[in-house]
This record gives structure tokens, sequence and C-alpha cells, in this order.
């Protein structure tokens, strides 16, 4: 199915694709911040340093020749064949499903997580006829997650930031729900901006069991493997996923997977408020009248160029081993956590946290200052290892921690795996992020002293 994405890929370029043409870029450009894409980083930048994938990071050179290629083929320009809108959205959601679910999972393409998680409400809207309490475990750590008035969240942390045991916030969810009444939602958070995770899934079962709740896994930090989300969608679980985080596509890119017999279950007209950002493109036609409001675009080609560049990263990623993947999540953490040990003015959090991401813990320092340090490292006065680093949206642990998360990213961990290819050493071939990181922390000392 890829095929009708673009032509094969290995390494960092695109086997068989020719580069496109430089009247292409601008076009390109245009096109990809339409349609919700408006405030994302447009074009790599391969001389900055991308540490924000809990967030967003610039699209990777490869992600964007896949996105350009995908526009080519949409123009029918001589470098590549022409392709059909519609085959190529049904392409899209086609390669999403097979990826994380199976054929008959119905996948709804959204301009962001929120819009994502929008869909998943208005399908429970769909199913019980009105609006659905909502139970959550950390609320203040997810994407896109507004709380709608009488939802309940469970905290994954006290007051100090320390976090919280697993049995404890599973039994204050089991007491929440007793309480709360029905139709019930839960956000299954499957990995949090921190690196913690949310509700236990055999929790969320025995109070999806218990209440007839519905249940949305919260995965668009897209750190999970696409087995134990593949395992979700066959328990009956409502999967949310993006293209913007981890995975290093452009910015504003999410979908919502479903289970077949769920959407089997629908009975009722959603609101239009939670179909605002829908376009008949995002799904398949036979949910066109149920899911887009009146006023819904035809075509959103701007989503479907960032989840064509996202799609070819995820391929790429996917590819190398899975040990070798684990491997170089686990280094990027130990090399960071091992700079922390030696600066003063900086710690981090006494906990292990899975993906990739470390919260950098500031002290005496406010959410507001911490954005305000965040702008500073990403500015660049283009002199000698005065490289912009990019870190995570700051955030607050607990009632008064700030950190800033460090994250490695998709796009990061394959190149590693490129240069390994090439029959460098893992050092080696790790050697670039090493010096990145390095280079990360010389900047927070110059900015913070």
């Amino acid at each position: 199915m890829s095929g009708l994405l673009l032509t094969r890929s290995a390494g960092t370029r695109i086997e068989g694709a020719v580069e496109p043409p430089h009247s292409l870029h601008m076009q390109f450009e245009l096109l990809v911040a339409s349609g919700g894409g408006e405030k994302s980083p447009l074009r790599p930048a391969p001389h900055e340093i991308w540490f924000s994938s809990t967030n967003a990071i610039a699209p990777s050179p490869f992600a964007q020749t896949a996105g350009m290629m995908a526009l080519a083929r949409l123009m029918e320009r001589e470098e590549a064949p022409g392709l059909n809108p519609s085959r190529w959205f049904e392409a899209l959601r086609a390669h999403i499903a097979a990826s994380f679910g199976a054929p008959d999972t119905v996948v709804l393409l959204a301009p962001s997580v929120a819009a994502a998680r929008d869909l998943a409400r208005a399908i429970a809207w769909s199913i019980h006829g009105r609006a659905s309490w909502e139970l959550s475990a950390g609320a203040a750590e997810s994407q896109g997650l507004a709380l709608e008035e009488g939802a309940v969240d469970i905290a994954l942390r006290f007051a100090d930031a320390s976090p919280r045991d697993a049995d404890v916030i599973n039994q204050a969810a089991k007491q929440a729900a007793r309480v709360m009444g029905g139709p019930l939602l839960i956000h299954l958070l499957d990995q949090s901006r921190s690196g913690l995770y949310g509700l236990g899934r055999d929790c969320a079962q025995a109070i999806a069991d218990k209440h007839a709740a519905l249940t949305l896994v919260d995965a668009s930090m897209m750190r999970a493997p696409p087995e134990r989300l593949r395992a979700d969608l066959a328990a009956g679980r409502m999967v949310m996923i993006s293209g913007s985080t981890f995975l290093g596509g452009h910015g504003s890119s999410a979908a919502l997977l479903v289970p077949a017999e769920l959407m089997a279950r629908l009975r009722h007209a959603a609101p239009e408020t939670l179909l605002l950002n829908a376009a008949c493109s995002d799904m398949a036609p036979r949910w066109r009248e149920r899911f887009c409001g009146r006023h819904a675009a035809r075509l959103n080609i701007g989503l479907g160029l960032r989840w064509s560049a996202a799609l070819a990263e995820l391929e790429r990623y996917l590819r190398m081993p899975e040990a070798l993947r684990e491997a170089v999540l686990a280094l990027f953490v130990r090399k960071v956590r091992s700079r922390l040990s030696r600066c003063d003015l900086i710690d981090a959090i006494d906990e292990e946290t899975g993906g990739g991401v470390t919260p950098l813990i500031l002290h005496d320092v406010s959410l507001e200052e911490a954005e305000r340090l965040r702008a500073a490292l990403a500015s660049s006065r283009n002199t000698p290892g005065d490289a912009a680093c990019h870190l995570g949206a700051a955030m607050t642990l607990g009632d008064q921690i700030v950190a800033l998360p460090i994250s490695a990213s998709a796009p990061m961990v394959s190149d590693v795996a490129d240069r390994i290819a090439k029959g460098v050493t893992f050092e080696r071939a790790f050697a670039p992020i090493q010096r990145d990181i390095d280079t990360l922390f010389a900047k927070l000392q110059r900015v913070r002293g």
C-alpha cells in the first residue's frame, strides 16, 4: 500500500525518487502549512538541535522529500506518475491501519491531537446519545486534553513531583468511576510528556467492563510499539496517534483509529461543535455524512502531505530491529542523565522514564521563566558552538516543580541505524547525538549562568 504514497525508502534517501525541482519547494511549503499546519515548522533545520519531540520538531530531510514527492504525484509532474487525491487519502488511511491495527480498522485523520480527541468524543456521543463523563490520569502531562466540566483526573505525581504508585492511581480511578455515573469515556495515557504512564490497561478494562465505558488510548507521544496499539484495538479501544511529535513529521497531523465493531454501534448524530475540524478526505465515504459538518472542506491537502511525510519516517524507524531502537533510546537517557550529574543548575527527576524522555528540573524558576529559557536556547547568533537547541514546552510536575523535557526522536534513532548500516560501530554512530547533548548543556550553562 505504501507504493501509493511514495517510492520505496531506504537509508536517508528515497530510492528511485528524483530530487524535487526547486519550483516545487515553495508550492509544497504553502500547501503543507494549510488545513491546520499554519504554526508548524515548514522545512528541515538540520543545523539546529531538536530534543523537543514531546511537542514538535522540524520535519526531517527524509520526511520533507517524501512529502514533496507525494505532491509531485498529485500534480502529475514528469518526475512522478500522477495520483488521484481520493486514492491518495484512501492509501494514507490504509497505511495507518496496516501499521497499527487491522484491515477493517476505521481511520479518521485529524489536523491536531485535540481534534482527534474530539472525534473520539463524537463517537462516544453517537453511541450513547449524549455527552460522556470523562475519566483520565495525567491530564496535566497530556497533549491537547482540555477536560470537560465534571471530568475527573487522577494526578500521576504527588505535590513534590514524585510519581504515585500505579496501584494507587488505578484504585483512585476505580473509586471515581463508581460515583461518576454514565456514560463514561476513559482517557488511557500511553505515555506522558515527562515519560510516565497513566491508567493501567487492566484497570481501564475492568472499569470499562463494569460500567460499559469506552476507552481512548492516547498514544500521541508515539513511543508505544505497534503491537501494543494493535492489541488495544483488538480489545475494543480507540487509539489516537500523531505524526508530528516523535515521528518527526510536520506539525499538526493526528489520527483516530477505531475498531470496526465500535463503529457498528453508532446511532445518534454528534454535535457539530465536535466536528469543526473534519474534512471529507479525512475518512472513508461511508462515515462522511455522520462526521463531516455542513461546512466541512472536501479535501485537506495539507494534512495529507503531512501524513505522507510522517509515514515515510515511520517506515524507516520500524525497519530497524526493535533491540537497536531501544538501545539508542536508552543510551540517550543515560547520556543526558550523566551530563545532568555534572550540572549545578539543573537536575534530573529521580525516576526511570521510557521512550527516550527525561525532564530537566529547573530550581526556583516559574513556568513563564522556563519558557523564556527555552526560547533563549532555541535562538542562535550563528556563531560557532551556539546552535539553536530546542526542548519540549515547559511543564509543571506536581504542585510547583518546573521542568523542560528533553527527548529523542525517531529520525535521530534512524540516523544511528543508517550509520551502523554503513559499517560504523554503535559508539561512533551515536557520537553526533553525544555532541549535540554536550552542545545543549554548554549552552544551558551559559544562558543560566
